[in-house]
């Protein structure tokens, strides 16, 4: 009698993992778009200089939360060879961006 044993796929786990990794990354920019409302709100309460300087950086975040956005769409679209390099590639940009807000944070 021969037994058979059920085993995942290796993809099968890849594929779980990917989908956890672009949900988390999903919601991070959408954190990001959030923030940058409020920032934008809280420049718009400001004296008209200080208004400039808040709308610069908000201006700045927002071209980063896009290409984070863009980056994000480049990795659903990765083959599965491509996908790890694409997402160490993708880590390392995020934590310029990250800074980033956390500097703009400070302004707010």
């Amino acid at each position: 009698m021969r037994t058979t044993e059920q085993v995942s796929p290796p993809y099968m786990a890849t594929l779980a993992s990917r989908r956890a990794d672009l949900e988390r990354f999903e919601a991070q920019v959408a954190e990001w778009t959030a923030l940058i409302g409020q920032y934008r709100a809280s420049a718009r309460r400001v004296e008209a200089q200080a208004r400039l300087e808040l709308d610069s950086i908000t201006d700045e975040l927002q071209l980063q939360r896009n290409e984070a956005s863009a980056q994000v769409m480049r990795l659903k679209s990765s083959a599965d060879a491509e996908w790890e390099h694409e997402k160490s590639q993708l880590e390392r940009a995020w934590q310029a961006v990250r800074s980033a807000f956390q500097r703009a944070k400070l302004k707010f």
